[in-house]
């Protein structure tokens, strides 16, 4: 089959099109939490069990990590991975305390429904700290209710 009839037939199913009850409930948690922080919001379902989550002090939605213009945070929810994963894909805060703000909004949003997405993943680049660890480390020590998959590998497109 060609990419584009399987494409249309997946696309036909109505369950295929339904979003995961868990993982709307987490978005939407996700979501408001973010936007009671002043940050402009985007949520897109893609397919039943991945949702994508930007949210930014700029209406570009800019999330870009080590940016200058503005502070942002980017996720997947990825309820099809296995286990069920929260991804940060990316976070940059301009302001001090608003990139620990962000995540606790995410991880408070992802307490909607606790038993769906235990596992958060997260690539640490952050320096580290005077007491030898890095920032996400300390989040994930404190938030033990989770499952912490945290690497340290430099981006494959990053210049050497």
């Amino acid at each position: 089959m060609a990419f584009w009839e399987v494409w249309r037939f997946w696309w036909r199913k109505p369950e295929a099109q339904q979003p995961d009850p868990a993982a709307l409930a987490i978005a939407e948690a996700i979501s408001r939490n973010l936007a009671a922080l002043g940050l402009f919001v985007d949520s897109r379902q893609y397919g039943r069990g991945f949702f994508e989550i930007k949210a930014s002090t700029s209406p570009k939605l800019i999330t870009t990590p080590d940016g200058t213009e503005a502070s942002g945070i980017a996720l997947l929810l990825a309820g099809a991975y296995e286990p069920p994963s929260l991804v940060f894909e990316q976070i940059n805060s301009l302001q001090r305390g608003l990139g620990r703000a962000m995540v606790e909004a995410v991880l408070d949003g992802a307490k909607a429904r606790p038993d769906a997405f235990r596992r958060l993943r997260v690539n640490d680049l952050s320096p580290r700290l005077p007491d030898g660890r890095r920032w996400w480390e300390h989040v994930a020590a404190a938030h033990p209710e989770f499952d912490w998959v945290i690497t340290h590998e430099e981006p494959f497109n990053s210049a050497r």
